[in-house]
């Protein structure tokens, strides 16, 4: 037996931990997938990682669907977005686990917005859906999840999170284009929001405006699990 790395998440009785570099393993091919890039190094490389094996595969496949329809290489998709070529071609393989901001990164560069390029079929109008039936979108290995419920695309558009951090757990945003901003409303816990040098912290009940236009992060800084609301507004 052994110490799993990822004790939040760690499906295996504790009589049964396999050695550690095992269950590393075994966590890196199971559906959630730990929050570290495998066996990639990019300039990316942060621990905030898009989920799910079968998530990586379709995401891969609709950006090079939509690459080659724009009929692209990947040398002028990476001028274009700013991702290095090696990450495009892992990304378009399902190879790798890329950062939410390089995937929307790729997104625009297409032509096309984040919620397109990930989610595989959008809500319809008038139709309940239950949040805990979808897939979450990003994970950090230790029992934090983001899930993308909904998008308005087009001008003005917009995405409904819920998102939750365990104890400890943290969050890094990447700079999102100018006018961009998000509106957080936390509904349990405690959340920390970290921008501009300043920490500024929600309790239950607790709501922000904050522009995403420079680098910003979400922490949890209790006890107990943070679980809060993000919709993230475009420009």
């Amino acid at each position: 037996g052994g110490a799993c790395p990822y004790p939040l998440s760690c499906r295996w009785p504790s009589s049964l931990v396999p050695p550690t570099s095992q269950c590393i393993i075994l966590h890196f091919s199971a559906a959630r997938l730990a929050g570290d890039n495998v066996g990639v190094t990019d300039e990316d490389a942060r621990d905030n990682r898009a989920a799910q094996p079968a998530l990586a595969k379709a995401v891969g496949a609709r950006a090079r669907a939509l690459r080659l329809g724009s009929q692209l290489t990947l040398d002028e998709l990476s001028a274009r977005s700013g991702v290095s070529r090696r990450m495009i071609a892992l990304v378009e393989a399902g190879e790798a686990n890329p950062s939410l901001g390089t995937l929307d990164k790729l997104a625009r560069a297409l032509g096309t917005d984040f919620a397109s390029l990930v989610v595989a079929h959008p809500v319809a109008p008038l139709v309940p859906e239950v949040s805990s039936d979808l897939a979450p979108v990003w994970e950090d290995g230790r029992g934090s999840t983001a899930r993308l419920l909904v998008s308005h695309p087009g001008a003005g558009a917009a995405e409904l999170w819920q998102w939750e951090l365990v104890p400890g757990g943290r969050y890094q945003g990447e700079p999102d284009p100018p006018g961009s901003e998000e509106m957080i409303l936390v509904s349990l816990g405690r959340l920390v929001v970290e921008v501009g040098g300043e920490e500024l912290l929600l309790g239950p009940g607790g709501y922000l405006r904050l522009p995403t236009e420079e680098p910003y992060a979400y922490r949890n800084p209790g006890q107990d699990v943070a679980r809060f609301v993000r919709v993230v507004v475009g420009p």
